[in-house]
């Protein structure tokens, strides 16, 4: 059993740490946006509370799991119900340049982009990052400190997880 819960700001390096974790541990991630919006040919549709609800606890009622979020309140359960909880906290530095690295990879199409890579959904990463750096969610999850580990940019590059 493994249950991991990776938070941090828009271009944190969520994904990408869920995905390595999912592979070195042989379980299934789970980005937590794809539970709040239903991809779809003509664009992107929010489902309904009553959906995301359903689908989160199906996947947190898993024996083992690494999801990863920003830090939605509405799936706080998953921060209860996790062996770990990962937070990365990354300088606003080389957040706003990892923002900025795959917009662009996004806008010439060598990065698949869930939104459309414009200057509008820039501004709006570099926002969402911001608002992180000033009101930590690191505040908030105080009540796990026995099961929070903090990455940062030197501690993310060599992070090794193993499931007890």
């Amino acid at each position: 059993m493994c249950k991991i819960y990776i938070l941090g700001a828009v271009g944190s390096g969520k994904t990408t740490l869920a995905k390595k974790l999912s592979n070195d541990l042989n379980i299934r991630y789970y980005e937590l946006d794809n539970v709040v919006w239903k991809h779809c040919y003509n664009g992107d549709i929010r489902r309904n509370d009553k959906e995301i609800s359903e689908i989160f606890s199906e996947i947190i009622d898993n024996e083992s799991w690494i999801i990863e979020n920003v830090g939605k309140k509405c799936f706080d359960d998953g921060l209860e119900k996790a062996d770990t909880i990962i937070y990365l906290k990354l300088s606003p530095l080389t957040l706003y340049r990892r923002i900025f690295f795959r917009w662009i990879k996004q806008k010439i199409n060598l990065e698949p982009s869930p939104y459309k890579a414009d200057l509008k959904m820039l501004k709006q990463m570099y926002l969402w990052a911001k608002k992180e750096i000033n009101n930590s969610k690191l505040k908030e999850l105080e009540r796990f400190n026995k099961k929070i580990i903090i990455l940062d940019e030197k501690k993310l590059k060599h992070y090794k997880y193993n499931c007890q």
